[in-house]
C-alpha cells in the first residue's frame, strides 16, 4: 500500500508542478510577446486553459490527500471525538458517492467526445485529452477519499475500544 501511495503522489505532485509551471511560462511567453512584439500565439490561451483544468483536477486530489478542501466545521467542533469521527466517515462516504458520479458522467462524456472525434479549435488535439481530466482527477480523489475513509473507520475503532480510568480523587490536604 505504502508503494501504492508513493506512486500517486509522485504522479499527482509532478502532474501538477509540471502543468503549472508550463502554463506559467507559457502565459509570461504570451504576454511578451503581444505586448513587446506585437505578434500572437494562436494555441498558447487555448493550450494554457487545458493545463489548468488538469492542474485543478490533479490538484483537488492533493487537497484531498493533505485534508486542505474547505470544510464547514461550526457544529462539528463543539461534538466529542467520536462524533467528529462519524460526521468525518459521513462525509467521506458522500464524498465517495460524488466521485463515482464524476468518474460514471465524466467517462460518458469523455466516450461520446471520442465518438465524435472532436478536437480543439486551435492545436488540432484530439479533444478527449482535456475532458479526460475529469475522470483521472475524480478516480485521484476517490483513491484518496477511500484512504481517509479507512483512517476513519480505523480511529473509530479505537475510540470505541479505550476505556477511560475513572476519575482519582485529589489527595486531601
Amino acid at each position: 500500500m505504502q508503494k501504492i501511495n508513493h506512486i500517486l503522489n509522485y504522479f499527482e505532485e509532478y502532474v501538477g508542478v509540471v502543468s503549472l509551471i508550463f502554463t506559467s511560462l507559457l502565459v509570461f511567453v504570451q504576454v511578451v510577446l503581444r505586448y513587446v512584439f506585437n505578434y500572437s500565439l494562436s494555441w498558447s490561451e487555448e493550450v494554457a486553459r487545458y493545463l489548468i483544468v488538469w492542474f485543478v483536477f490533479i490538484g483537488s486530489s492533493i487537497a484531498v490527500r493533505e485534508k486542505a478542501h474547505a470544510t464547514m466545521d461550526a457544529l462539528v467542533t463543539y461534538l466529542p471525538d467520536k462524533g467528529k469521527k462519524i460526521f468525518s466517515t459521513i462525509a467521506n462516504l458522500i464524498s465517495i458517492v460524488f466521485c463515482v458520479f464524476l468518474i460514471w458522467s465524466g467517462s460518458g462524456i469523455v466516450s461520446s467526445v471520442i465518438e465524435f472525434g472532436s478536437v480543439t479549435p486551435s492545436t488540432g488535439m484530439p479533444m478527449y485529452l482535456p475532458y479526460l481530466a475529469l475522470p483521472v482527477g475524480a478516480s485521484l480523489m476517490l483513491i484518496r477519499f477511500l484512504q481517509l475513509l479507512v483512517q476513519d473507520v480505523k480511529s473509530l475503532r479505537t475510540v470505541n475500544q479505550t476505556i477511560i480510568p475513572p476519575k482519582e480523587e485529589a489527595p486531601k490536604l
